[in-house]
């Protein structure tokens, strides 16, 4: 079922384009691509590709008309040409909103449900033969994290149902012209799903083909079915980040008021200053992922606010965008060097400052991200796992509270990396760190500890619970089937915990769990100890 906030975009692009209809000016022209621009990124956020490919398209041909006054009043044939977009838009939300619950299995068997988004469809479509060695292992691990997986052979008709999340297609041979055609009538009649093509060559003109033929990823054949699963459980996974903040620095209120108005409209929380005099302290107190910055006002000039921003070390990389009707190449070229960003030009399109403005915070936010996470489990690293620890702990003060902290260790990893080599070894470290992202709650700390360990910290239980959440995910972990090219292999972990407040400070508590997990491998491996008394 579509969630109520992207149902009401969807409204106002509906409204906007009733409005032009009705009068069919530049203005309204241009507050129906403002509401096409914010659909389209709501289906981005929401890994919703084929709507947001539709949104994309009319987007831009409504601002190459609006970009040009000559183009109105518009002809029957374009109105007519553009309705008809708009109807297939409403009717691919329309389809979005009727998946089947016959298809849709949930996962509050198997995951936190705070993490995942249990309204989006879980059924996956593997367009292959049924011989072919990758199809029996992909569609049980599939399985495993609660997919419904239904299998095509390539000459099958598709269904008449509700898209499905993800088409998978697994030639036999290679992508020859009648799959790649076979790809595109796919993509036609199911907008709302994203496909994924496996085994494919690692050069660039298949992988151009296939893109232009609707596919939403190329998955090399190197990297077998490896990518898979991640891909999948990212387009489920709950993006519950915080809103945008943009600060912005203008002293005209006029512009200031516009400028607001657009970020608003986009969703984007902001605040404005009208003196650079407050830049340090509103950047101090509002903490803005970027900088709008005029760059003519009173007191200085917006570089010479934002080579001080630079002096500071936590500024250096905040993103500055300039706001300016400054026409000079060469004093723009100077203001870049001088650490700006990039420029948008007064008066500036909503649009493009919109666009502009979220991909250089997606940007600034990945690279924050980048600095605590582990890239290959997207988990925590190993000293942003303490620091929650130490952090939690902390939280605690003079209240009474329990926790659990869990050292886990995949038993004979060596072996696999020997045996099946490192890639196949990366993937059985992913699986666990889904299987734990799956289980745990949205309130516990997950942290790749180093190699293959892991650090685990259960909030607000105590041993008992504790132990027993570790113990079932152990035995799922140990009945998981990591798929690679030859078939399937199975993994287990050997763990130790370790609760407060038994055990006081982060140190002694990742001491007794670490123990305990030398004591789990001592006595068999695959089991879970508990610290000693």
């Amino acid at each position: 079922m579509l969630n109520k906030p992207l149902a009401v975009h969807f409204r106002a692009v509906q409204e906007r384009w009733g409005e032009c209809l009705n009068n069919p000016d530049t203005n309204q022209f241009i507050e129906f691509a403002l509401a096409l621009n914010s659909a389209t990124e709501q289906c981005k956020e929401r890994k919703l590709p084929g709507l947001s490919r539709l949104c994309e398209g009319l987007q831009n041909e409504v601002m190459n008309l609006s970009d040009n006054p000559a183009n109105f009043p518009l002809t029957h044939s374009v109105v007519s040409a553009l309705s008809r977009q708009v109807e297939t838009i409403l009717s691919s939300v329309e389809t979005s909103r009727k998946v089947d619950v016959q298809e849709r299995r949930t996962l509050s068997t198997l995951v936190d449900v705070e993490r995942f988004d249990t309204t989006r469809p879980r059924t996956i479509w593997l367009v292959a033969d049924a011989r072919h060695p990758w199809v029996e292992g992909l569609a049980k691990q599939l399985d495993f994290f609660g997919f419904a997986v239904r299998r095509f052979d390539w000459e099958d008709p598709m269904p008449p149902t509700a898209s499905p999340l993800v088409i998978l297609f697994i030639p036999q041979h290679e992508y020859g012209n009648a799959e790649t055609e076979r790809i595109q009538r796919i993509r036609a009649h199911y907008q709302a799903s994203q496909l994924f093509c496996l085994a494919v060559p690692e050069l660039l003109d298949p992988m151009v083909c296939l893109l232009r033929a609707g596919a939403d990823l190329t998955i090399p054949a190197v990297q077998e079915t490896t990518t898979v699963l991640a891909q999948v459980l990212d387009l489920i996974e709950a993006q519950d980040q915080e809103p945008y903040r943009v600060l912005v620095v203008e002293d005209s209120p006029t512009a200031t008021a516009m400028i607001k108005r657009t970020l608003e409209q986009h969703g984007i929380a902001n605040y404005a200053i009208s003196n650079p005099e407050h830049l340090l302290d509103a950047v101090w107190r509002y903490q803005p992922d970027l900088v709008l910055m005029d760059m003519h006002m009173p007191h200085c000039t917006g570089v010479e606010a934002t080579r001080v921003l630079r002096q500071l070390p936590a500024c250096r990389s905040l993103p500055v965008v300039y706001l300016s009707s400054e026409t000079d190449i060469g004093m723009q070229m100077a203001a870049l060097r001088l650490g700006g960003d990039q420029f948008i030009a007064k008066p500036f399109n909503p649009v493009l400052m919109t666009t502009i403005v979220k991909s250089k915070i997606e940007r600034y936010r990945e690279m924050q991200r980048s600095g605590v996470h582990d890239s290959l489990t997207g988990l925590l690293n190993h000293t942003a796992s303490k620091t929650r620890l130490q952090n939690a702990l902390l939280a605690f003060g003079k209240e009474a509270g329990s926790l659990c902290v869990v050292m886990i260790d995949i038993d004979h990893f060596k072996s696999i990396n020997d045996v099946h080599g490192h890639p196949v070894g990366d993937q059985v470290i992913r699986n666990l760190a889904w299987l734990l992202k799956g289980r745990l709650r949205a309130t516990d700390i997950i942290g790749r500890y180093g190699g293959e360990e892991f650090m685990v910290v259960l909030r607000g239980i105590g041993m008992s619970e504790g132990f027993d959440m570790i113990e079932r995910i152990r035995e799922d972990f140990a009945a998981l089937p990591h798929v690679y090219s030859q078939g399937a292999l199975h993994a287990s972990f050997s763990a130790g915990i370790a609760s407060y407040p038994l055990y006081a400070t982060d140190s002694e508590l990742i001491a007794a769990a670490d123990n305990a997990l030398l004591e789990a491998k001592r006595a068999g491996r695959n089991r879970l100890e508990r610290a000693a008394l």
